[in-house]
């Protein structure tokens, strides 16, 4: 077998067989600690239809370690329910946020999380929780959703309050 054909194997099967796209963060007032949510995407550059969508936290501001989501904490705040939709999108939203609904997809390269931001379809970036009260039972005053318009590009903001 020829040097090259050696060096074209060796290369197929060094390939990362998937990678992360980073999509959005939730930032709370309780520590500096952070939400990721990021779309798994294959060799292809596709997004994966298994398990399409990952969240974990990075502890502390200053080392960025990551962690898994605890049980609770995927059952009752961060986690999601991720739907496939016919044009090939995938829909999810925070269980503790079911208001707002991400779709995920990929656009020329780009793998986007897409919600409504003050009425319009924005690329979300962050979302920002003001909690207070105890761990097990904390009470949120309001969460702030940033991103950037679809269409023109311009920064979004809007400020949720939730019903009581």
């Amino acid at each position: 077998m020829s040097q090259f054909a050696w060096l074209l194997i060796l290369s197929i099967t060094s390939l990362a067989p998937e990678s992360f796209a980073p999509l959005f963060i939730v930032e709370r007032t309780t520590n500096a600690n952070v939400v990721h949510y990021d779309a798994k995407i294959d060799e292809y550059g596709e997004i994966t239809s298994k398990e399409p969508i990952v969240a974990y936290w990075t502890i502390g501001s200053a080392d960025g370690k990551r962690q898994n989501l605890s049980f609770l904490e995927r059952k009752l705040a961060w986690g999601f329910n991720v739907r496939k939709k016919l044009d090939g999108r995938y829909s999810f939203s925070l269980v503790s946020q079911k208001q707002i609904e991400i779709n995920v997809y990929r656009k020329d390269g780009i793998v986007r999380a897409e919600a409504s931001i003050s009425g319009r379809r924005a690329y979300l970036r962050k979302i920002f929780v003001n909690i207070e009260g105890p761990i097990l039972v904390p009470k949120v005053n309001y969460f702030d959703l940033f991103g950037t318009d679809v269409q023109t590009g311009e920064e979004r903001y809007e400020r949720i309050i939730p019903a009581k």
